[in-house]
């Protein structure tokens, strides 16, 4: 009995979690502003969202300037972990190159007299 019990547990730990994906996509709707619903209806099939023939291509769009090209593509392949990170890097280049800059400027005050 407790044999089974420990092939099963250890099926159930190796196996990947049902809402891993969905953390995920959680995830990159976060990190690219477009929500969850979109990012699923351009990875998958149209046909549930009476949306698509309006927002399609803005989607689109906005999905690969935020994610770039082969972020894109891995997304579309169905690799949606893969363009998490993808985006995640794509954020800190991003980040590393505004702390490079420096601080903005500040912008003149203005005085009222």
């Amino acid at each position: 009995m407790f044999a089974r019990i420990a092939v099963v547990a250890a099926a159930l730990a190796a196996a990947p979690s049902a809402f891993a994906a969905d953390s995920t996509v959680a995830d990159l709707s976060r990190d690219t502003g477009v929500s969850e619903r979109h990012i699923r209806m351009v990875v998958g099939a149209r046909t549930p969202y009476p949306e698509y023939r309006v927002v399609f291509n803005r989607v689109e769009r906005q999905l690969k300037s935020a994610l770039g090209q082969d972020g894109f593509e891995r997304l579309l392949d169905g690799d949606i972990a893969a363009a998490a990170e993808i985006r995640r890097a794509r954020l800190a280049e991003e980040a590393a190159v505004a702390a490079k800059a420096g601080p903005p400027a500040a912008a003149p005050q203005r005085q009222d007299g």
